[in-house]
C-alpha cells in the first residue's frame, strides 16, 4: 500500500470516529405502559413525561411497548428491552413491579424504576405522586363550582390510597360548603369502559352535577359528564381537558418528566440509588390542570390558595375528622401522615359509600 493510501485511509478513519460515536446513544431506556399511551390519563402522562426526558437528555434512545399486562408477559418485554441494550427500564404499573423487581436481581448492571412500589435494591427505586392531599384542592374547586352541592366519584379499586383520595376531596369541598356530599360508585377494576359508563350515568341520574374519578383513563366519564352537561375534575392528565370543552373544571395530573430526566442523567454519570420517591405539589410531580373556561376569577383565585396552602405543607388529615358513620376517623390530635397514606379504610363524613 503507497503512502497516499495510507493517508487517505488514516484521514478517513479520523473523520468517522466522531459519526460512530454520535451513533451510539448516551443511554437506551426501556418503558413499559399497562395500557395505551394516549389514553388521557395515566398512561398519558407517563408517556408526556418520557417525551420531555427525550428533549432533555441529548442522545438518549428509548424502547417503549403499550399494553402490557401485568403478568410474566411484562417479564419478556422488559427482557427483550435489556436484550436490546436497555441500561434503564421504567416499569410504570403496581403490578409490573414483582416482575422488574426479580429481573433486577438477574440484571445488577441494569438500573430499574417502579410507580408505586415499595421494593428497594441498589439498582432498583419506586416513584410516585403524593395525591392525596393534593386531592383536596379539587375538593374546593367542585365546592366552589357545584350548584347541587352534590359530586359523583368513580372509583376503579377501592384500596387504601384511593379511599384517601376520595376523603381528601371530600374534605376540601366541605371547607367551602359544610353541607357538600360526595357519592361514591366502585367498578372493580382499573380500566372498565363499560361499567365506568354506567358509574357516570347512574351518578348524574342521582343528582351529581359534578363528576371525578380515579381510575385509568378519564375519557369516558368526562366525555358522559360533558355531553349529559354537567361538568368534570379530571385525574392522572391534565390533557383530559381537551375532552370538555364546555364542562371541565380543573384537575390533577402527574408531571413525571422532571423525576425522569434526574434519573436518566444519574443512570449516565453512575450516581443511581434505589430510594422511595414520593413528591406532591410542593415539588411539582402533582400540578393542578388549567381551568376550564367556565371557571369563574374569583374561584381560580380560591383553588390557587388552596393549592399553595397545600405545597406549604397543610394536611386535611388532623383530627378531629369524623367518618361517614358518624364514628371520629382522627381524634383531636390524630394526624395521617405520609407513611399512613395507603391504611385509609373510612370515608369521610359526607361521603355516600361503603370501603367494604
Amino acid at each position: 500500500m503507497n503512502t497516499v493510501m495510507r493517508v487517505l485511509l488514516c484521514v478517513f478513519a479520523f473523520f468517522s470516529l466522531p459519526a460512530l460515536a454520535q451513533d451510539k446513544p448516551a443511554l437506551i431506556v426501556g418503558v413499559i405502559y399497562v395500557g395505551t399511551a394516549n389514553d388521557y390519563g395515566y398512561n398519558r402522562a407517563m408517556k408526556d413525561g418520557v417525551e420531555e426526558m427525550k428533549k432533555n437528555v441529548p442522545g438518549l434512545k428509548v424502547l417503549e411497548a403499550e399494553n402490557v399486562p401485568e403478568t410474566a408477559e411484562s417479564d419478556r418485554v422488559m427482557g427483550a428491552m435489556i436484550a436490546q441494550g436497555a441500561k434503564l427500564i421504567m416499569a410504570t404499573s403496581f403490578g409490573h413491579q414483582e416482575f422488574a423487581n426479580n429481573l433486577s436481581r438477574s440484571h445488577p448492571e441494569v438500573t430499574f424504576v417502579h410507580a408505586g412500589g415499595w421494593m428497594i435494591r441498589p439498582n432498583f427505586g419506586t416513584f410516585f405522586g403524593a395525591t392525596q392531599t393534593a386531592w383536596y384542592v379539587s375538593g374546593v374547586a367542585a365546592g366552589l363550582m357545584s350548584k347541587a352541592g352534590k359530586a359523583g366519584f368513580v372509583v376503579g379499586v377501592p384500596i387504601g390510597y384511593v379511599i384517601g383520595n376520595v376523603d381528601a376531596f371530600q374534605l376540601g369541598a366541605r371547607s367551602v360548603n359544610p353541607k357538600f356530599v360526595t357519592r361514591v360508585v366502585v367498578t372493580g377494576g382499573w380500566s372498565d369502559k363499560v361499567k365506568e359508563a354506567a358509574a357516570a350515568n347512574a351518578l348524574i341520574d342521582q343528582g351529581a352535577d359534578i363528576l371525578t374519578m380515579h381510575v385509568d383513563s378519564p375519557a369516558t366519564i368526562i366525555q358522559i359528564a360533558e355531553n349529559r352537561g354537567v361538568m368534570s375534575i379530571g385525574f392522572q392528565s391534565i390533557e383530559a381537558r381537551q375532552l370538555a370543552p364546555k364542562g371541565w373544571v380543573t384537575g390533577l395530573g402527574f408531571n413525571w418528566g422532571p423525576y425522569m430526566t434526574d434519573t436518566a442523567k444519574q443512570v449516565i454519570a453512575g450516581t443511581f440509588k434505589g430510594t422511595m420517591v414520593r413528591y406532591g405539589l410542593a415539588e411539582k410531580m402533582m400540578v393542578v390542570a388549567p381551568y376550564g373556561a367556565a371557571v369563574p376569577q374569583n374561584v381560580r383565585d380560591a383553588v390557587d390558595a388552596a393549592a399553595a396552602k397545600v405545597a406549604g405543607g397543610f394536611t386535611p388529615f388532623v383530627g378531629p375528622v369524623k367518618a361517614n358513620d358518624g364514628t371520629l376517623a382522627l381524634r383531636a390530635g390524630e394526624a395521617m401522615t405520609g407513611a399512613d397514606m395507603g391504611k385509609f379504610d373510612w370515608y369521610a363524613e359526607g361521603v355516600i359509600g361503603r370501603v367494604r
